[in-house]
């Protein structure tokens, strides 16, 4: 719902942890949804010195199941080279690829 929000963390797999927020701009359920996303500690509170993202994620029903669509729109060029340089593509990469191995194993345990 735009307004909620979200904190999550990341564990990467030396054990790692990367905490984060989301604060939810938009929902066209079950369409698209956007999102504002920082770095943040444990308590959630955002680190603004490293920014804001905005995230789109539009969903589309195939005949294998739905696929989603994630952009993300940075404030400046700079910011997108400063996250590129955190390891963002390789953290990205490593969680969507699990995506479909948590989903597969949630719905065998329904």
């Amino acid at each position: 719902m735009p307004g909620g929000g979200s904190h999550y963390v990341m564990v990467g797999p030396d054990g790692e942890r990367a905490y984060g927020v989301w604060r939810i701009v938009a929902v066209d359920a079950p369409r698209s949804f956007e999102l504002d996303d920082a770095f943040a500690d444990e308590q959630a509170t955002p680190n603004e010195e490293l920014g804001w993202t905005r995230m789109a994620a539009t969903l589309t029903p195939t005949d294998a199941g739905t696929r989603v669509v994630f952009v993300s729109t940075f404030p400046s060029r700079e910011q997108l080279q400063r996250m590129l340089d955190m390891g963002m593509e390789e953290g990205l990469t490593l969680a969507m690829g699990q995506i479909d191995g948590i989903l597969a194993s949630d719905a065998a345990a329904v």
